[in-house]
């Protein structure tokens, strides 16, 4: 079975035709403010001890996929800047 994530990536591939080594470097700088960070940790307590609301649920759904986002740009961006170094 093909995962979520392989999907993405497959998707985000043309992406790494349109990188240059300037946004490629930026996208690797991106991270979550502290707000985001402090909610994901909450949610993830509340996670583990089954306190979950649906909403809440979905919230802490919502903002894995956006991590997984991030992190598979930030892949396509190392490997963009691997094979593009002088």
């Amino acid at each position: 079975m093909i995962t979520a994530e392989t999907y993405l990536d497959r998707y985000l591939d043309p992406l790494t035709e349109a990188l240059s080594p300037e946004v490629a470097r930026r996208i690797l700088q991106l991270t979550p403010d502290e707000k985001v960070v402090a909610r994901v940790q909450q949610l993830g307590e509340k996670s583990n001890a089954g306190d979950l609301t649906d909403a809440e649920r979905d919230e802490y759904q919502t903002l894995a996929d956006l991590g997984t986002l991030v992190a598979l740009l930030k892949a396509k961006s190392r490997r963009f800047l691997a094979q593009n170094s002088s």
